[in-house]
């Protein structure tokens, strides 16, 4: 994919101000690791994720998404009337119907004449929508998109614990729930616009995606409950990313590992994240901006937080080539390109 008239104009984020440790969980578990005679510290020790937040009780993924959202029109200095296509990317949804889209569109102001609907692909998401955002503008059907997403854990962390606590538990159930206590909450909010009409100049110019579906069954969730084999989704993922990169750099000549000034991932932890970077021949540390530690697994929020958090901390500079790699269960693999 290659686009000539795309840019990302802006983006806004916001993080919970609620901190949960990985030790509060730990500490809830004591039975279960008694039980089962597992010493404590674990999850922190395979995950290397310290910390992540929840938003305060009674605040919907829509609250968090359409406050990202409002910061981000307000970076790109635009009025929320040019807005003409707004895209929900979010895992987590306040109910299962209707859209999430609406409600973040009512509670920005959005135009009534502005196109909104959500984009759901696990932890992909959020680059599935601005895909989507980037083909209208190249079409000439808009000048002007938003794409949000917000991830909300806490139901489901809370429903796992409380059936480890009452239910039968055996080592497995370690294993397969483990990745539910990875999960944090944060939003996040991009613009993009026509290139006649952009301030910034950030050029989206392209990328590439491979699926590997033969994994579906790797990670699955309901609101309640996740089942996650980490360990063969890390390995798998990986082989996907991998198959990504090669087509990323086939698509996208001049970019590659030696090229490419700045790489911000989807993580889920930091054996992953250390294991991707490997695999792409590309530094541990220093070319991305992990928030993996403090923030936790955020979902579709994930790569472009760490983008957006990037943008924030000034660590871009003009002309400097940056891949955004996004991953979701399944598994796919989005790779984009963007002439900063």
């Amino acid at each position: 994919m290659y686009y000539n008239n795309v840019c990302i104009e802006a983006m806004g984020y916001v993080i919970p101000d609620q901190v949960v440790t990985t030790a509060w969980f730990e500490d809830q578990l004591k039975p279960v690791y008694r039980k089962l005679g597992i010493p404590r510290p674990i999850f922190e020790r395979l995950t290397g994720i310290i910390e992540r937040r929840w938003w305060d009780e009674g605040v919907e993924p829509s609250d968090g998404a359409a406050e990202a959202g409002r910061r981000a029109i307000a970076n790109a200095g635009i009025a929320k009337e040019d807005v003409q296509c707004l895209i929900y990317a979010g895992v987590c949804h306040d109910y299962i119907e209707p859209a999430n889209a609406v409600f973040v569109h009512d509670k920005i102001g959005l135009l009534p004449e502005t196109l909104n609907f959500d984009v759901v692909n696990a932890c992909l998401g959020f680059l599935n929508g601005m895909l989507m955002i980037a083909n209208m503008i190249e079409l000439g059907q808009i000048d002007t998109g938003l794409v949000v997403a917000a991830e909300s854990p806490r139901e489901g962390q809370l429903a796992t614990m409380h059936k480890m606590l009452n239910n039968g538990v055996v080592k497995d159930d370690i294993r397969d729930n483990l990745a539910s206590f990875t999960l944090g909450s944060a939003a996040v909010g991009m613009v993009l616009t026509h290139k006649d009409k952009s301030r910034s100049g950030k050029h989206l110019v392209g990328g590439a995606n491979y699926s590997g579906t033969h994994n579906n069954k790797l990670c699955v969730a309901q609101r309640t409950w996740m089942h996650t084999n980490s360990q063969e989704l890390l390995s798998e993922g990986t082989k996907v990313v991998l198959k990504a990169w090669e087509l990323f750099k086939q698509a996208m000549p001049g970019w590659n590992e030696k090229t490419i000034d700045r790489i911000f991932t989807h993580q889920v932890s930091e054996p992953q994240r250390l294991k991707a970077l490997k695999a792409l021949n590309m530094p541990l540390d220093g070319m991305d901006y992990p928030n993996l530690r403090t923030m936790g697994n955020t979902g579709s929020v994930a790569a472009p937080l760490c983008l957006a958090q990037g943008i924030t901390d000034g660590i871009l500079h003009d002309g400097d080539k940056v891949c955004l790699m996004g991953v979701g269960s399944g598994i796919n693999s989005i790779l984009l390109g963007i002439q900063w």
